[in-house]
């Protein structure tokens, strides 16, 4: 390449943001709530039974008929003729759910009244008794989003939308068996709890014979906005963080009921993937949640969380102009298309679109917060939390994970896969020299191309993707996973997927790009066994990178600690493939570069 500056991609610096897909296609599906991710028999030989009559036997008949037809009836009504329509009584009234095979299904269950109303922007509320049988066969709708991330985007799902979906291999109130809380990702905008190859499903419990629960909390502006105006009346003398109150409602109706679903509440694990990951996070040092849960398993959550209310609540004041509104009242008068278009979606601050976030930072740019430190929910930032000891935290087994290249579900330049080495070196120089000093060419030394050419053609963009990922996102895990194990007197485990699937993923219609490496989302597909789903054919690697994930999630949840080949950290980090392999001091040089240069700050936030 001649010059200075790589051919075709010099204009691509920062033009761009992590979820570009979701900023810049179009959605062409016109389905508003398109999810994302798809007795005794006669003895006759007994001479203690009388041989029945002929009219006996076409009595017995005409009713073993119609029993039939009542059965066929309700399993015709319920959707598949394997299945049974079940009844299971909760403290708000029975739900009537479905048993097919061998795994029980429970969905669409209000675990909060419908935050609308008047309600839109306060604290969850308990759900209204109800007398009849509710209906829980189907899922409900997802919390209100818009795709892709822009004024432009399509608004799907509904305001109304609190509910929860339980997945359970019996409904026997003395079963007791282990839970598992799921808490999904979208970086708290998009997708729900019901997500095609993104969510529990019917063969994941019965392998793991445990409960499997997931639900909908609210998104985007009406679950995360602070703004003084909400802030104003509430009960709480707080706004934002409306989702996490969410979660935590889940949590608390999961201990009131779940006994009901054969479920034991003092083994319930909370885990969540990317912003849910963050959630788990947020609960753990949450007192609110205190109690509600006894291990946590966080996937690729955020480091960065400590804009105070008040910064988020001027931050958002974009939002307020946008909409015209000056007091509460207006706000809530608003529709819901309104106030998703006015979120501050692109380009300008707070920018909630993520702009950047797989990318190398520059220097002073930052992206606004969407979760605060409100001093009610969250009391202080949870580095802070566990630096200082501020009591109420939850004391819990804890396991932190992250993948090798996290970025690459969405890398922000699409002709990445093209790099040669000199674009590398141009890119990297282009963005680390924004901060001065040695960074870009101590930066170039640790992360050599001659690392990553197990696949030659992708050296380039594998390099630059594992840049970025540690310094984002696992580098800066390690410091909290530290800060938690020094801390908690439980023991806290940390895990890195390190796992490259048998051929490209393309994760699904929101993202065009297809994923070579440990990208982002890997590990969690891998627990929900559907790699298939993403993939199409898959290999026996894959399957055994998927029984690896699934055996040692599924002892953490049932046993509160790893098994013995996995120490706690900071004793060994787990590099999960299709084996287990345990690292002291794993990656050390290179974390350390981006701790010396202070560029933990530009780990990713949300």
């Amino acid at each position: 390449m001649a010059g200075n500056k790589p051919v075709n991609t010099q204009g691509e610096v920062g033009s761009r943001s992590e979820f570009k897909h979701l900023v810049d296609s179009e959605v062409e599906d016109d389905d508003e709530d398109k999810t994302f991710f798809s007795d005794k028999d006669f003895d006759t030989e007994d001479p203690s039974c009388a041989s029945p009559s002929y009219r006996t036997m076409a009595a017995i008949g005409g009713g073993v008929l119609m029993l039939c037809l009542v059965v066929a009836g309700l399993a015709y009504l319920s959707g598949n003729s394997a299945c049974t329509l079940v009844d299971v009584t909760t403290s708000y009234g029975k739900v009537r759910g479905r048993h097919c095979e061998k795994v029980y299904t429970f969905k669409g269950i209000p675990y909060a009244s419908p935050p609308v109303g008047s309600l839109r922007w306060r604290p969850p509320k308990e759900p209204t008794c109800w007398n009849d049988t509710l209906d829980a066969a189907e899922f409900k709708s997802m919390c209100a989003q818009i795709q892709p991330l822009s004024p432009k985007g399509k608004v799907m799902g509904s305001e109304d939308c609190l509910y929860l979906n339980i997945w359970t291999p019996t409904t026997d109130h003395e079963a007791k068996l282990p839970v598992m809380f799921w808490i999904h990702g979208g970086y708290l905008h998009i997708f729900s709890g019901a997500e095609p190859g993104y969510s529990p499903n019917e063969e994941l419990t019965t392998h793991s014979q445990m409960v499997h629960v997931s639900f909908n909390y609210r998104l985007n502006g009406f679950g995360f906005m602070a703004l003084p105006q909400l802030r104003e009346g509430s009960p709480t003398n707080t706004s934002g963080n409306y989702g996490f109150m969410d979660q935590i409602t889940a949590l608390k109706w999961v201990q009131k009921n779940i006994r009901s679903f054969g479920g034991d509440p003092n083994k319930v694990t909370i885990y969540g993937q990317s912003s849910g990951g963050t959630s788990v996070m947020t609960l753990m040092v949450s007192p609110l949640a205190k109690g509600l849960f006894q291990r946590a398993i966080d996937l690729s959550g955020s480091s960065v969380f400590k804009a105070t209310m008040e910064e988020a609540e001027e931050a958002n004041q974009i939002f307020l102009d946008r909409t015209g509104c000056k007091d509460a009242k207006c706000l809530w008068n608003l529709n819901t298309t309104t106030i998703l278009q006015s979120i501050p979606w692109e380009d300008e601050f707070p920018n909630w679109s993520a702009d950047d976030l797989c990318d190398l930072p520059k220097k002073g740019k930052f992206i606004g917060p969407v979760t605060v430190v409100d001093g009610y929910v969250v009391p202080a930032p949870p580095s802070d939390v566990w630096k200082q000891k501020i009591p109420g935290y939850s004391d819990v087994p804890y396991v932190i994970g992250t993948t090798l290249q996290e970025p690459e579900f969405a890398p922000l330049y699409p002709n990445i896969s093209k790099w040669t080495e000199e674009d590398y070196h141009w890119f990297v120089n282009s963005l680390l020299g924004t901060f001065g000093g040695n960074l870009p060419s101590e930066a170039l030394a640790l992360y050599p191309i001659s690392e990553f050419c197990s696949q030659p053609e992708r050296c380039v963009e594998k390099t630059y993707m594992t840049m970025v990922s540690d310094l984002r996102v696992s580098c800066p895990k390690n410091v909290l996973a530290q800060l938690a194990a020094e801390t908690l007197t439980s023991p806290v485990y940390r895990y890195q997927v390190t796992y490259s699937p048998s051929c490209p993923v393309k994760i699904n219609n929101l993202f065009s790009y297809n994923s070579w490496f440990a990208f982002h989302l890997v590990d969690i597909i891998g627990f929900f066994g559907t790699m298939e789903h993403s993939l199409g054919e898959i290999s026996e690697d894959d399957r055994t990178f998927q029984r690896l994930i699934r055996k040692y999630f599924i002892h953490f949840a049932k046993e509160g600690t790893m098994p013995a080949e996995w120490p706690e950290y900071p004793d060994g980090t787990a590099i999960l493939s299709t084996s287990l392999n345990i690292e002291k001091e794993y990656r050390k040089p290179q974390c350390a570069l981006w701790e010396k240069n202070n560029m933990f700050p530009y780990a990713w936030i949300n």
